[in-house]
């Protein structure tokens, strides 16, 4: 059954209600747009396949496509992910915040989506929509950028990219415009902080 909601979002006040509504649909096993401080990201349950499939559909993603880890705070984070005392001090300086960080993968994470993959994507969005549906659900979401088929920048407007979502079972946490700079990625595997893009976030942080 397709099902398709737009929630409308007070961007620094998020009413409650619209929270735990998005929190079901999550539950349901649909996607939800979400807004960060850098973008707007497609967020679902790992173990939500028709959603993963949706979402992997609409952005035409292949298999080598590397999913983020969006949680909380950083001792959910530490269930996703392992890190050292460095890696740890480096995220506690620099999260919630605009950045990515890469770190070795826990072997909590999905196979069915991360394959043999030894790392992934670590995001903790300080957006208080986002950090409001994190609070609320509890768990851990997976993420991509919201950045459609054939355009050069992620989507910014909901009232525009509502016309190219709305046909899949999802909702829309529409919180109104957002930014189109991405994350700034750091990968934390080797000895040393490796900037793999510059985004949002500056670096050396």
């Amino acid at each position: 059954m397709h099902l398709f909601e737009h929630l409308r979002l007070h961007p620094e006040r998020p009413q409650i209600r619209q929270i735990r509504r998005a929190v079901e649909l999550l539950r349901q096993g649909l996607f939800v747009a979400v807004p960060t401080e850098t973008t707007y990201v497609l967020l679902c349950l790992p173990e939500s396949g028709k959603a993963v499939a949706n979402i992997t559909r609409l952005r035409q993603l292949d298999s080598s496509h590397m999913w983020s880890v969006v949680c909380a705070d950083l001792s959910q984070a530490a269930t996703c992910v392992r890190m050292d005392n460095h890696a740890h001090r480096i995220l506690k300086r620099c999260l919630p915040g605009p950045y990515t960080f890469i770190l070795p993968a826990s072997s909590s994470l999905p196979k069915r989506i991360f394959g043999k993959r030894r790392d992934v994507g670590i995001r903790i969005p300080a957006h208080p929509v986002c950090q409001m549906l994190l609070d609320e659900i509890g768990e851990v979401l997976l993420a991509t950028t919201l950045q459609l088929p054939g355009s050069a920048e992620p989507e910014y407007d909901p009232d525009e990219f509502v016309l190219r979502i709305k046909h899949l079972s999802c909702a829309i946490m529409d919180a109104g415009w957002c930014g189109m700079v991405p994350t700034t990625v750091v990968d934390l595997c080797g000895d040393e902080p490796e900037l793999h893009r510059q985004g949002a976030g500056e670096w050396p942080a």
